[in-house]
Parts: structure tokens; sequence; C-alpha cells
């Protein structure tokens, strides 16, 4: 693309509220926009929209938060949507999820504009997407497992999938996160100073495994009557986990804080970082800024998370829905500090490696690339 100012993307994504597709929208945009290109979003808004507006992006608000392809919601904003991609000279569509890679598709048709998708994660073989296939020009997969899912359950071509494997600003996070005072942070959280930190950082959803933790906690509480558990996100289980750790007689040193846009603080505050999910995932965004951080990290043996970790080795996997699993590992880090330290440096150091935003933006562009130059 030879002259980056004249490309305009849009991205379509259900809503702009603190999360990993915000996330990913962000950065890679952010570095695109500082590069010369033009970038907007259209979603149905959300806490992350006006942040992104002070960024540089062109932010465009439609009611189409809906969880299903079929809503009307989609093709009564279709029309309005299609004619703001002809009049704003959009030249490809990146659609981030199921519902909008439907309404990138009809987009398309209608504009004639290309559009790519990426794969976030694992998606199971549903009607909705059988009958909606719209994968797009390109499919961006974040991780290999998901590469290797995307072509195994959804037959997608292997010519159209591109692996673009997921990042974090890496030099943005650790300058946020060595500014951050472990003890204020604690202080303000009310977490008792000389406790013995768990935390974990997720959307509350039930295979995220939250329940598996309360229940390993409550098992520690016993030999670390310091422990203190930390966990931050918003989801629909929230109010059940509140319960469970009034259950588990855990209320005086445990709390659930809402998802927050800037993580460094909380993470700062951890001595543990546990990620108990027991569904596979496309890509371990939190471990990702955990080992970054250089926290010793203890995540469940489930794909794609187990492609990042090697138990012992840059962390800690342990059986999936196992709370004595957990115990075991938070036991070893406790009582063995020195190789649970040695095994954390070796975490920052791969992290780091591996999370290149320039690489992830590059690889990106080269997509971009292809699709536009295929339809000159």
């Amino acid at each position: 693309m030879s002259n980056r100012k004249r490309i305009k993307i849009l991205h379509l994504a259900t809503h702009l509220n603190i999360g990993g597709i915000t996330s990913y929208i962000d950065m890679t945009g952010l570095k695109l926009i500082q590069k010369g290109y033009r970038v907007g979003v259209l979603s149905s808004g959300g806490n992350r929209a006006e942040d992104l507006r002070k960024k540089g992006f062109t932010v465009f608000e439609f009611p189409i938060r809906t969880k299903s392809e079929l809503s009307p919601k989609l093709y009564l904003n279709l029309p309005a949507i299609a004619d703001l991609v002809k009049k704003e000279e959009v030249n490809l569509v990146h659609a981030h999820t199921r519902v909008t890679q439907v309404l990138a598709f009809f987009i398309s048709k209608m504009t004639k504009v290309p559009f790519v998708t990426t794969a976030h994660g694992f998606y199971k073989p549903r009607f909705g997407r059988k009958l909606f296939g719209c994968w797009g020009a390109r499919v961006i997969a974040i991780s290999p497992p998901v590469a290797e899912e995307l072509k195994k359950t959804h037959g997608v071509d292997e010519k159209r999938i591109r692996l673009v494997q997921n990042s974090i600003d890496v030099e943005a996070f650790q300058k946020r996160f060595n500014e951050k005072n472990p003890d204020t942070e604690r202080r303000e959280l009310g977490i008792p100073m000389g406790a013995l930190v768990v935390g974990s950082i997720s959307r509350l959803v039930e295979d995220k495994g939250h329940a598996i933790l309360v229940e390993a906690v409550r098992k520690l509480k016993s030999n670390f009557p310091n422990i203190f558990l930390i966990i931050l996100g918003d989801g629909r289980e929230r109010v059940k986990l509140e319960e469970l750790i009034q259950a588990a007689g855990l209320a005086n040193c445990a709390k659930v804080n809402p998802a927050v846009k800037d993580v460094t603080g909380i993470l700062s505050t951890m001595d543990i970082f546990v990620h108990p999910a027991t569904h596979r995932e496309g890509f371990g965004f939190s471990i990702a800024e955990a080992m970054v951080a250089r926290k010793p990290v203890v995540a469940t043996d489930i794909w794609a998370i187990n492609a990042m970790i090697q138990d012992r080795v840059n962390g800690f996997l342990v059986e999936p829905k196992s709370a004595d699993a957990i115990v075991k590992a938070v036991r070893f880090i406790v009582e063995n500090p020195k190789a649970a330290e040695t095994i954390a440096d070796r975490g920052q150091r791969m992290a780091v490696k591996l999370c290149s935003l320039d690489r992830m933006v590059g690889e990106m562009e080269k997509v971009y690339e292809e699709v536009v130059d295929e339809r000159r």
C-alpha cells in the first residue's frame, strides 16, 4: 500500500466495553493510525468509545448489540451502515464477532468493499455458524490452535487463514507496571499488608473456573492464614461468585472487583497469578500480561494455554477443574521461592519475546494489503 493515508479500515464489534476485542482494536488500530492509516470502529458503543475517539479513531454507533445473527437489529440497520461505508470511502471492513461477521458479509455484498475477520477464540459449530459462514476474504487466527480449529471444525480453506499471533504492547505495559507502588495499590484495594495475594483476571463466566479457584483458596487458608484472593472482571457469574466466597468463609479475605482498562495496578499487588479456565482458549491475554509482570503463573493444562506454558519451566500447568492441583502448585511456589522466581523470570523472557506488537501489526498490514490489492 504505497499511500497508506488513503486507506480506511472499519472495524466491526458488537460493543466497545472493556475486554479483549476492544483492547485488540485499540492496540493494533492505534499503531496503524500512527503509520498513516485511517481507522474507524462501528459498534453499539461502550465505556471505551470516548477513549478511542481521543486516540484518533473515528467511532460510529449503531444499535447492533445482539447475540443472534438473525436479530432484526442487524438487518434494520444494514442499509444505513452500508451507506456509511460508501460515504466514508472505507477500503476494508474487519469484523471481530460472530454477529459482526454476518453483518460484514452483507455490507460487502451491498458495497463491494472486501472484509476480513479475526477468530479471537474457538467457535462451536452451531447452526448459525454453518448457515452464515461469513469468514471473509481472509481469516486471522490469533494462535496456532485457533488456525487448526478453523480448518478442522469449520472447514475454512487453509489458503484463506493467516496466523497473526496475538500480543500485548509490552513496552507500554511495562512502563505502566513499573510506575505502580504495590503497597499503595494494596492499601487502595483494602488488601492487608503482608498478605499472600492470589489473583485472577478474566470475564466472570462459568468456564473461567473461578469457583474452583475459590475452593482452592479455601483449602489453602488452613496452611496460609494470610492468603487473600482478588478476582478482576465483569460478567454474569458475579453474584454467584460472591455467594461462593461467602459460603466458603472467605468474605474477609477475598474481593471481586470490576474490570478496569489498565490492570497493571492490580497485577502489582499479586504474589501469584492463577488462570483456572476449564475450556480451551484461543490466547491467554491475561496470562501474557502476568508473565510480562514477572508473576508466577498457575494455569490449567488446556489448549492453547499449554502452547504458551511449559510446566515448571516458565509457569505451572495444572489439571483442569482440580482445586487440589491449584493448591499443590501454590504451595510449591510459596515454599520454594527461589525456584518460583527462576520460573517467573523465564516466563517473563518468553512473554516479552512472543509479544511483539510491531510484529503483530506488521503481519496484519500484510493481510490488509493482500485483500485490498486483490480488489484493485
